[in-house]
């Protein structure tokens, strides 16, 4: 318990300070640190992630297929769901599919699995960014919107990132330093920011919310274990892959619901319930997932 602690407490005060942070009234320039960890810090994570990862091409690669396929399969499999409740697919798919890789699971793939976690973490992370700046709005309005990749600028970081990694181009010194320094503001301004988050929804339908969080947790969950199971992955790639997968929902899903009006309330109080039995079931699954 005093390991699983370790690496839960961290997440959970640093959200819970940007919480409190919120509900103190505080200042705090949300437009600005959105954007910051959006357009700077998280790219840079991400650089300076996968050109430090310790990891053959072919595992990379094993891995990036794995977080791709549990993407899909939760995605499917609250589609099949969704129909059988008869609920509508666009606002509740995307919640399904897309878990809170960033904000929450780099953090705790971090503290459990170390410096090899988090560099297996931000692989399944940008396989999930590039789902979620294209499946995601095109769910949630209904038609594709390239433009909305081509605007990111994790896609081009992570073609340099390989590019950088197939050819072993050295990198300067300063270039290194830059984006380390950088993409280590992203863990801590993503936790903050999620509270933030939280502390600005409401929960509705507390019962229905629940439920349909629950089982969002349990396919993603189950979702990854079949990708891992599928490509092979054994050790902390495979603990990785379930775990990513298992994340509550993400707050991006919240914000293509509100800008595309699609049950906005409702996919809020899914951010809010996953999250809260996360903090419940992801210490479960650490103690089978965490080594030692």
């Amino acid at each position: 318990m005093s390991a699983i602690a370790a690496v839960m407490a961290p997440v959970f005060i640093v959200a819970a300070l940007g919480f409190g942070w919120t509900r103190a009234r505080l200042p705090f320039d949300r437009a600005f640190v959105t954007t910051f960890v959006v357009n700077v810090a998280t790219p840079c994570l991400v650089f300076s992630t996968l050109t430090r990862l310790r990891a053959e091409a072919s595992d990379v690669t094993a891995l990036a297929l794995a977080a791709a396929t549990a993407v899909l399969l939760a995605g499917g499999s609250g589609a099949l769901a969704m129909l059988a409740l008869r609920l509508p697919l666009r606002p509740y798919v995307p919640a399904f599919a897309f878990p809170n890789a960033g904000n929450m699971g780099i953090p705790i793939c971090l503290f459990a699995f170390g410096e090899t976690g988090i560099g297996y973490a931000v692989v399944f992370f940008t396989v999930l960014a590039v789902f979620q700046f294209t499946l995601g709005p095109a769910i949630a309005a209904g038609r594709a919107d390239l433009r909305q990749l081509l605007s990111t600028p994790l896609v081009p970081v992570v073609i340099v990132a390989l590019a950088v990694r197939a050819t072993g181009l050295p990198l300067p010194a300063w270039l290194t330093n830059t984006t380390g320094l950088l993409g280590n503001c992203a863990v801590p301004l993503m936790l903050v920011s999620l509270g933030v988050a939280l502390a600005g929804l409401r929960l509705k339908g507390t019962v229905r919310a629940l439920a349909l969080s629950a089982l969002r947790l349990a396919t993603g969950a189950a979702a990854g274990w079949a990708a891992a199971t599928a490509f092979g992955l054994e050790g902390t790639m495979r603990s990785v892959v379930i775990l990513q997968s298992a994340m509550p929902v993400a707050v991006f899903n919240y914000l293509w619901a509100a800008k595309f009006d699609n049950a906005p309330e409702d996919v809020a109080s899914m951010v809010i319930a996953s999250t809260v039995l996360a903090m419940l079931l992801l210490p479960v699954l650490l103690v089978f997932l965490a080594p030692g």
